[in-house]
């Protein structure tokens, strides 16, 4: 499965929240940066009511968003990300790596609050990638 992921500069939740009003899916749960025990890099303190992770459902579609973690610059084709929900590990290591060779590495697998397996990577045409096992 690929899932939509979009990335705001700040203005996560209220995007979310405007997005609520006009699609009316259910109230989003939102993981801020504060609440993650294991967010696996540092985080100044205004930025702990950001928003680290939430989805919504759009017309049965998953979509899931956040705030760019900070010190990210963004360009072109890094508003949004393609996250792959998969089953198989190894299947995603070997994307991940194909992915990020000619790339740059956002974060090496690792475990994280949000799943048991979890990387990303910017490949060489500025596409976001992420990879999140599904345990």
């Amino acid at each position: 499965m690929i899932t939509p992921f979009l990335n705001f500069h700040g203005q996560c939740e209220e995007a979310v929240r405007y997005y609520q009003t006009i699609f009316g899916f259910e109230e989003p749960r939102f993981l801020k940066f504060k609440m993650a025990p294991n967010r696996g890099f540092e985080v100044s303190p205004d930025f702990d009511d950001k928003i680290m992770f939430t989805f919504f459902i759009v017309s049965k579609t998953q979509v899931m968003a956040c705030d760019h973690y900070p010190g990210l610059e963004t360009t072109s084709g890094q508003t949004m990300s393609l996250n792959i929900i998969h089953d198989n590990k190894e299947e995603l290591f070997r994307w991940f790596e194909l992915l990020s060779k000619d790339g740059q590495v956002g974060m090496s697998p690792q475990e994280t609050a949000w799943a048991p397996l979890y990387a990303s990577c910017i490949d060489k045409y500025n596409v976001v990638w992420q990879f999140s096992h599904n345990a």
